[in-house]
């Protein structure tokens, strides 16, 4: 029988729903026994996890698969739908699911190294050619990022007044302007919201493969601030910023503007995100973007 493992046990997306969660945690060892006779799998080394998920290495007929059970309200249906539709287009292939059980039979990739491990110069080319390698049109029914952006144009006044006013009002009044314009272009693409250096992992079959997909809809310049905050400190200041920019921007064939336009509206949101939870090191990363690319300071 499979064993939860202590990090999982100790904190997670469960704990949120009080008894109910410890119900769904404690369950997994039965869960994962009942799925591995499901799909004929052996496990293969000890359970990972994630906050919202436990996933084991299995084999079947001698194939390295991992098996994976997300917390009920993780978007696990967005995670299937994704991988379906690219069926192993720079992604792992998805060979098998459960709804009711929120779990997934996945192809195996080398979990003990990610595109994190790859210098951030060399990485952000990378992430950028698996951008545009994986745009393909957009299915009916996924959350729009154009109703994103309208939602951060209908709060952003009340959560920077919330937040102290932590940047300038022109810049406030900009951001406001720029997702006002955002929310009226069309979402042409399936893009990946959770596209990230930790969740693009090396394999056999491609050099690297991404796990744990979201799907919107939108364009892919929607996703550029994130992998540009992530790793802020090793990029360096605004000189290095812009580089890099420039950099991903040609790997993945982005508009420039659109993709600009972007990073000050997603950076001043993020800004904002953080500081109502009480980060320190986010807002800062965030501070620095939105300089780089508002114009405003």
């Amino acid at each position: 029988m499979s064993t939860v493992p202590a990090g999982l046990l100790a904190s997670g997306a469960w704990q949120r729903a009080g008894p109910a969660g410890r119900h769904w945690v404690e369950g997994l060892p039965g869960t994962f026994e009942r799925l591995r006779a499901r799909w004929s799998l052996t496990p293969d080394g000890p359970a990972l996890h994630g906050f919202h998920s436990m996933v084991q290495p299995v084999r079947r007929g001698g194939e390295p698969l991992v098996l994976k059970a997300s917390w009920p309200d993780e978007d696990i249906d967005s995670e299937a739908r994704a991988l379906s539709i690219w069926d192993g287009r720079d992604a792992v292939r998805l060979l098998d699911a459960e709804p009711g059980d929120h779990a997934l039979l996945l192809e195996r990739a080398h979990a003990v190294r990610s595109i994190r491990s790859v210098r951030v110069e060399d990485a952000l080319p990378l992430l950028g050619g698996l951008l545009r390698r994986m745009a393909v049109p957009a299915p009916d029914g996924l959350r729009r990022v154009s109703a994103v952006a309208a939602e951060i144009q209908d709060t952003l006044t009340s959560r920077w007044e919330a937040a102290g006013r932590p940047f300038p009002p022109s810049l406030a009044a900009r951001v406001e302007h720029l997702a006002g314009e955002l929310s009226t272009l069309d979402d042409p693409y399936l893009v990946n919201r959770e596209l990230s250096y930790g969740k693009v992992l090396a394999a056999d079959r491609e050099p690297w493969l991404v796990i744990s997909p979201r799907a919107v809809a939108g364009q892919l310049e929607y996703q550029v601030a994130p992998l540009l905050w992530t790793r802020l400190d090793e990029i360096g200041g605004r000189t290095a910023v812009l580089r890099q920019f420039r950099r991903l921007a040609v790997a993945a064939g982005l508009d420039r503007d659109l993709a600009r336009s972007w990073t000050v509206v997603r950076s001043a949101e993020h800004l904002l995100t953080g500081l109502a939870a009480g980060y320190t090191e986010e807002p800062v990363r965030c501070r620095l973007l939105l300089d780089t690319f508002s114009g405003t300071h």
